[in-house]
């Protein structure tokens, strides 16, 4: 099955793992003498107790992740050559994963704004955190809650949504004090994941549906787009809106206009979902990165690099159930990089776009 523009279905995945291994030896006698140019994680201090709620305090929350043993695509490879075994993925080029920040808990929602990343922490501490895109710097809370879901920025403020709660909060982005936020609106009985669109409006995906908020007239939000069977996923480029379904993914408008088929894959493949205005980004429910032209009349899907996650963990349509437990997994963009989180890991963690 195809979309409207031509996406070609999901493909065999192709097997790499001896010509990657094959690569690891000639790149063992490359590097031998310097690691130059491989950027790896960030020098952060150790975690420790949380101190019940303080904003800007060190949001690891723990110790550092270590390799997982459960990651498919390093059985086998001693832990010194993993570094080089990620490089040597996606034919030569230092694509990634590359470790960007570490997290004290499951990662949610994920958004970036200027220098900086912000993400759902769940677990160990719960709240909006963040942490600069070039690492070396411990990560901070923005905001401690226990009820987020995803986060989504704009130059004045942070958003959230709350899920089964069924809100989106919103703070000042220079706010460093608990107690500045509002609820900016409520969904149509829950709020997912969220995107910021033009002229203050903020579009999140629910039970089904895209809605929009807030009203003029209320701290509610209208339908923007019904039955949308899966709604996960979303993002805004201009007054372009992109989301996944279970389908795959669709594309709408700020008008709004019939939304139309992007992409189609396995049904409840894609997730999270990020535009940079050329493509169209996605994560998908197993961890896989994904990109694919919005510029190209015959587009073909490509795939980026991999998240490394716990397979069993991820919600079979890519949308939360309400449990704070749940994973979510959900990719930003900018100019060179794309951003994600790994569970299996807890770290932030990113790779080249191209």
């Amino acid at each position: 099955m195809t979309g409207a523009s031509g996406a070609a279905p999901w493909p065999c995945r192709r097997s790499w793992r001896w010509a990657a291994l094959g690569a690891i030896f000639t790149l063992n006698c490359l590097l031998t003498t310097s690691l130059d140019g491989l950027e790896g994680p960030p020098a952060l201090p150790d975690g420790g107790e949380r101190d019940g709620g303080a904003t800007e305090s060190d949001a690891r929350g723990g110790d550092a992740a270590g390799e997982s043993s459960s990651d498919a695509q390093h059985d086998g490879v001693p832990a010194g050559d993993r570094a080089i075994l990620d490089v040597v993925l996606d034919g030569g080029g230092a694509k990634g994963p590359i470790a960007v920040a570490d997290a004290g808990g499951v990662v949610r929602g994920l958004a970036e704004h200027g220098g900086d990343l912000y993400w759902v922490q769940g677990d160990l501490s719960t709240g909006i955190v963040r942490a600069p895109k070039a690492g070396g710097t411990a990560p901070v809370f923005f905001h401690m809650t226990a009820t987020a879901i995803d986060v989504a920025i704009d130059a004045d403020y942070v958003y959230w949504s709350t899920g089964k709660g069924n809100e989106v909060f919103r703070k000042p982005i220079a706010s460093t004090a608990p107690g500045d936020e509002v609820v900016l609106f409520s969904g149509a009985g829950e709020t997912l994941y969220l995107a910021v669109g033009t002229a203050g409006r903020v579009y999140a995906t629910g039970f089904d549906v895209v809605v929009v908020g807030p009203r003029a007239d209320a701290a509610t939000s209208f339908v923007h787009y019904r039955e949308q069977k899966g709604a996960a996923g979303i993002t805004a480029r201009g007054t372009d809106l992109f989301w996944s379904v279970a389908a795959g993914i669709v594309r709408g408008d700020e008008a709004p206009s019939p939304e139309r088929s992007v992409y189609s894959g396995v049904p409840g493949e894609v997730a999270g979902v990020a535009t940079d205005g050329d493509e169209i980004f996605w994560i998908s429910t197993d961890g896989d990165v994904r990109a694919m032209s919005l510029m190209s009349p015959l587009p073909l899907p490509r795939d980026v690099c991999r998240a490394r996650i716990e397979i069993g963990d991820a919600a079979a349509d890519a949308r939360p159930d309400g449990a704070t437990s749940t994973i979510i997994l959900d990719i930003a963009v900018d100019d060179e990089w794309v951003y994600f989180g790994e569970p299996a890991l807890r770290r932030i963690s990113k790779c080249a776009k191209r």
